[in-house]
């Protein structure tokens, strides 16, 4: 069994997969339960190191080391010595709500990052002794083989030797938001991550497709592990909020200071008994230290933490949340533009000129469809509605549903924004999924551009196809014309989808007919 450390600095992707099962000692079959025990406990848990967990006592504690904090504790203390009881227990009133409220908000911060984390542990589909299992993914080693499928989150980082239309979302390690599409060949040397196809990397999601692969590198020693640890082993500046509050703090003890020596040489000069002056310029220098200012900031930064909680930013530190709007520079990706990396279905052209708006933003099915004229439309209202509903429900790989008031969807971009579509034509894919099935599917491919399902409708079987404008044209010789079939005008079709392209859509075409054959080719 060799080291770890020696392993992930190889170029697995340069290796072909016999290579690879002689180095980590393994094969396709996976290895055995015993030796995997024994490489458990050589490499350790495959988990990211976790930081050390934040008591009540240190949130409080972190509460109270405040500069402001320390002032008004020094104000306070003055105004003890001075006989002004009521405004030190004001003060100290005014340091305990504001210690309050920001624990409060930052031990929910942590409660609900710890919950978070709790329900992000993932399993694993891996093959030992021969046999499929599934185990949790932190028992997952160097070695094993794990197999792969739509829906899956990739337990660690893997070299592929086996894949059938696999694309992986990567975007949180490449920055690309494009499913990465994924082959079993070897490649060059030196490519950068985003360039090393038949990787998996911990972490990523499958977004289709199904895959197989051997471990090549668990826990700190992924690709996302070495992040962390640059991540950990960086030093977290000041935030911008905490600077200034610390000027200020300075600027405001320096000027105190100031005009508490000038006033008490004049009142010295003017014959003042010093303990008399003591005590007021200890009243002065209280009186101009701004007590409410603390409970001020946390109640801003509060509400601010609330925003970000809508919008699922969980805030662990109530000063971070000015840090993030402090921000000047803002590193994107290459196209220079900031999206949510979500499509929603905006327009539906017929093929005889009729054009449709959809409302709504988002992976949602919250909207309509409406005509010209504003009217609501749904999927019975022609035929064509119907089958471009049916297309988009049955020749899809995605899921989107609604519980508990949320939406929730996984899958490719585009099948994702067809069932919103379809929700927006009066259509629950999720009951047409189950009640409806279709006969069979063509999973889309890159090589193919389109996807296919056959279906029952009223007992004759027919074949609804999506994708590529030029593709799905080839396939067709007619098309509906005012409820008439006619010969297919494609130069008025292309015509139509390039003036779309300009404008910024993706088009995506569709069609449908009668596969009298199916029996046949099935």
């Amino acid at each position: 069994m060799k080291h770890q450390n020696t392993l992930a600095k190889e170029q697995w992707h340069a290796f072909e997969k016999e290579e690879i099962f002689s180095e980590l000692e393994s094969s396709e079959i996976g290895i055995q339960s015993a030796e995997a025990t024994a490489r458990m406990q050589f490499y350790g848990e495959n988990k990211l190191p976790e930081g050390k967990k934040v008591t009540i006592w240190q949130i409080i504690l972190h509460q109270l080391l405040n500069p402001l904090i320390f002032i008004l504790v020094l104000a306070a203390t003055a105004s003890i010595l001075i006989g002004e009881g009521k405004d030190a227990i004001f003060i100290f009133l005014v340091i305990f709500i504001n210690s309050a409220l920001g624990s409060y908000q930052e031990y929910n911060a942590e409660k609900s990052a710890s919950s978070l984390q709790k329900l992000m542990k993932i399993k694993a589909r891996v093959k030992r002794n021969g046999k499929e299992m599934e185990i949790p993914s932190e028992e997952v080693v160097p070695g094993d083989i794990v197999l792969l499928e739509s829906g899956m989150k990739v337990p660690a980082d893997m070299r592929l030797y086996d894949v059938s239309g696999l694309e992986i979302d990567e975007s949180f390690l490449t920055g690309e938001s494009i499913a990465a599409k994924k082959q079993s060949g070897i490649l060059p040397k030196n490519l950068g991550i985003a360039e090393r196809s038949n990787m998996a990397f911990a972490g990523s999601t499958i977004i289709k497709g199904r895959g197989e692969g051997i471990v090549v590198c668990t826990g700190i020693d992924t690709q996302v592990g070495k992040i962390s640890q640059d991540v950990s082993e960086s030093e977290s500046a000041k935030p911008p909020l905490v600077q200034r509050m610390e000027k200020f703090i300075k600027q405001i003890s320096i000027l105190i200071l100031i005009i508490s020596v000038i006033l008490g040489v004049m009142l010295r000069i003017q014959g003042q008994d010093i303990t008399a002056i003591f005590f007021f310029v200890v009243a002065l220098a209280v009186s101009a230290i701004p007590e409410g200012l603390p409970v001020a900031l946390t109640v801003a930064l509060s509400i601010a933490t609330k925003r970000m909680a809508k919008r699922n930013v969980i805030v662990r530190r109530l000063n971070s949340v000015e840090s993030l709007g402090s921000c000047t520079v803002i590193a994107s990706d290459k196209t220079g533009t900031l999206t949510v990396n979500e499509q929603t279905a905006k327009i539906i052209l017929l093929s005889d000129g009729t054009q449709y708006s959809i409302t709504g933003e988002g992976y949602n099915g919250e909207g309509n469809v409406v005509d010209t004229e504003g009217k609501i439309i749904n999927a019975n209202a022609n035929d064509e509605l119907s089958r471009i509903a049916r297309i988009a429900v049955f020749a899809n790989e995605g899921t989107l549903s609604k519980e508990n008031n949320k939406w929730s969807y996984h899958g490719d971009a585009m099948d994702v924004a067809l069932l919103g579509l379809s929700y927006k034509l009066g259509i629950d894919p999720v009951k047409w999924q189950t009640e409806k099935k279709p006969l069979g599917k063509i999973p889309y491919e890159s090589e193919r551009k389109f996807s296919a399902s056959f279906c029952n409708v009223n007992k004759s079987v027919y074949i609804g196809v999506k994708g590529a404008v030029e593709t799905i044209l080839d396939f067709c010789n007619q098309m509906s014309l005012h409820d008439e079939i006619q010969a297919i005008d494609k130069k008025k079709i292309l015509s139509d989808a390039e003036i779309l392209a300009k404008n910024g859509y993706r088009v995506l075409a569709f069609a449908s007919g009668e596969y009298k054959d199916y029996q046949k080719k099935e």
